[in-house]
């Protein structure tokens, strides 16, 4: 493949994916588009990171113990994706192709992290909690936004200590949203053996969030 890499831009947050445009024509399968993009119409890869690049930041960012490194991680797993444009075969099997190389970027990113003991909460949060210490007042529609997010990075926090295989299912089913099959394809285990991780997973949440 003679062509460069097309500059993605992968940005958070994104725009909800909308329908089709005003065009009646059917929507293309990932298939279809990735053989389109392999012919040279950059158009059809471009479309493929439209469709899929918010639930992609959703799992990185859910996946990762660090949420600033989401962005990248999306960069990168769909420059993989690109890369492996000469080789992909089309057999309805997309999502499991590409949350599979989402997976491999979040370790990848977080083994990178650990070897330069950059593995710490986000400054973010802190700074959303000093913010909201000098609220006096705050309303009730203000204090619920309040609690949200600090229920939200308590659920961070919690899924951050998950072993890296607890990690994987739980960021593909509920960032993600796919299915124990589609799961199973993605990270290359059996349906029953995806099921269990989850149970697992969930119980070792519930067991953190309700430590004192």
């Amino acid at each position: 493949m003679t062509k460069s890499a097309p500059h993605l831009q992968v940005v958070s947050p994104l725009p909800p994916t909308g329908a089709a445009g005003a065009d009646d024509q059917p929507m293309r399968s990932d298939d279809d588009l990735m053989l389109l993009a392999r012919g040279g119409m950059m158009d059809a890869f471009d479309e493929l990171v439209r469709r899929h690049q918010g639930r992609v930041l959703r799992v990185a960012a859910r996946r990762l113990a660090r949420r600033e490194l989401a962005p990248d991680v999306a960069q990168n797993a769909f420059l993989d994706l690109y890369r492996a444009l000469p080789r992909y075969q089309p057999r309805g099997r997309f999502e499991a192709y590409l949350f599979r190389a989402v997976v491999n970027q979040c370790r990848m990113a977080e083994r990178a992290a650990r070897s330069e003991g950059r593995l710490r909460a986000p400054l973010a949060a802190a700074a959303a909690e000093v913010e909201a210490a000098q609220v006096s007042q705050p309303d009730t529609s203000a204090e619920a936004r309040i609690l949200a997010r600090e229920r939200e990075r308590d659920l961070e926090r919690a899924v951050a200590r998950l072993s890296e295989k607890l990690r994987d299912v739980v960021s593909l089913r509920y960032a993600g949203g796919l299915g124990y099959e589609e799961i199973a394809e993605t990270l290359g285990l059996p349906v029953g053996t995806v099921k269990r991780r989850l149970f697992d997973a969930v119980e070792k949440l519930r067991q953190i969030l309700e430590e004192p």
